[in-house]
């Protein structure tokens, strides 16, 4: 048996329309944030104004002080420079080349581990074949 892993960044988008406990969501607010959400979620998906949606395309929330309209959105994860940062300044500390951890370091030697990070991002990414 085998398995795979995958890593994935999830967008949520959401349009909030507030609830008055004793009158309810107002119709024309829930219809604007709905049609939002729904033109929204076509820019997104590249699907014509006259297509159909999948019926679990948008789904709707209801609270207490609030009904949430919402979709998610998928892609590949991908790394960014300041998690990149901390991870080389990491390896960095713990191979003795800098004497205290990320969270420790002034405010320059963080900006040139950004900077060094971002500079390798470029190159990963500049080599990178296109993704689908």
């Amino acid at each position: 048996m085998t398995y795979t892993e995958r890593a994935v960044t999830v967008t949520r988008r959401e349009w909030a329309v507030p609830v008055d406990p004793a009158f309810g969501a107002n119709h024309v607010a829930v219809s604007k944030a709905w049609s939002g959400a729904n033109r929204a979620y076509r820019e997104d998906h590249l699907l014509a104004p006259e297509a159909g949606l999948p019926d679990n395309a948008i789904a709707f929330w209801p609270g207490d002080t609030e009904i949430v309209i919402s979709y998610e959105t998928e892609q590949p994860a991908r790394l960014v420079a300041d998690d990149l940062a901390r991870v080389l300044a990491t390896y960095d500390h713990l191979n003795g080349r800098l004497p205290s951890p990320f969270t420790h370091l002034s405010i320059e030697d963080e900006r040139k581990y950004r900077e060094m990070a971002r500079n390798t991002l470029d190159f990963v990414n500049a080599s990178a074949p296109p993704q689908n």
